[in-house]
């Protein structure tokens, strides 16, 4: 059987590989088909699609929007098939850097002020890029001794919700990122969700309004989504009349989501996102 797995990150935002290598892992492993989703940045595509031309295994061009629904409800956004080299979008991009490299800055001095000594010349120099995030963060404090672990950075002595050095990001909300990526020619998915870091299972009711405003598919095959979790979600893309989609969440070594294959998507579900297409 073919499959695919549309989520993938590379170092283009808070993963760990590049995508030619992310790209060439899949290809080994059997994929058929792949999708580069990295947050709020399309800067991989490129190299990406040019790796999966000659390793004959198909590259979707992707993103993942981090948004805020009612000001306190984390919810991320995937878009498939986009034109990633479109100029609202670009716009749009540069936006939520600037964003996350203000609030990046904010972190650091909140974490020097607690007996953190790490500058942002560190995390810029980790990262490869001006896109920074709390995992970049992370890994240099890993680097530099203060934790022996990257998921402790992200407890509340640090850097989780209500932490010593957290700051909230300004985020899109659900409804601009899924009108942008429809008029970007894409699919907009919503991505994982039962699983968050904080925030309530996304139910039915915000499906409908959600599905009100373009949203045309349910990412159901999740490496933390349970039977029961699918089986829901499942029966709500049936009523309404959605799209199914699923990847892992590949993040690379070091982040505890660099399992290649813990997702296989049969080819049948991408199939039915190119029929949406040409029907759109």
């Amino acid at each position: 059987m073919k499959y695919a797995d549309l989520h993938l990150h590379t170092n283009a935002s808070d993963g760990t590989c590049n995508p030619k290598e992310v790209v060439k892992r899949f290809a080994e492993a059997g994929f058929s088909a792949i999708s580069i989703t990295d947050h709020d940045t399309v800067s991989s595509i490129d190299d990406a699609i040019s790796m999966g031309e000659k390793l004959e295994i198909e590259v979707i061009p992707g993103i993942e929007f981090s948004t805020i629904y009612e000001q306190k409800i984390e919810v991320h956004i995937l878009g498939y098939y986009i034109k990633w080299q479109d100029n609202k979008l670009k716009k749009t991009i540069d936006e939520l850097i600037d964003k996350r490299k203000i609030r990046g800055e904010k972190i650091i001095k909140k974490l020097n002020n607690i007996g953190i000594n790490i500058d942002k010349e560190d995390v810029f120099r980790l990262a490869g890029s001006n896109f920074i995030g709390r995992l970049h963060i992370a890994r240099v404090m890993l680097e530099k001794g203060y934790i022996k672990s990257i998921s402790e950075a992200f407890t509340e002595k640090f850097m989780g919700r209500g932490g010593r050095a957290y700051v909230e990001r300004l985020k899109m909300e659900p409804k601009e990122a899924i009108e942008l990526i429809l008029e970007l020619d894409g699919i907009p998915v919503i991505a994982h969700p039962a699983i968050y870091e904080w925030g309530p299972f996304i139910d039915e009711k915000i499906i409908n309004e959600f599905a009100d405003y373009g949203l045309m598919g349910i990412e159901v095959f999740y490496p933390y989504h349970s039977e029961e979790i699918k089986d829901y979600y499942f029966r709500l893309t049936r009523k309404y009349n959605m799209l199914v989609t699923g990847g892992s969440d590949f993040h690379g070594e070091g982040t505890g989501r660099d399992d290649v294959g813990v997702i296989k998507l049969p080819m049948y579900f991408v199939d039915k996102m190119k029929e949406r297409i040409q029907r759109k």
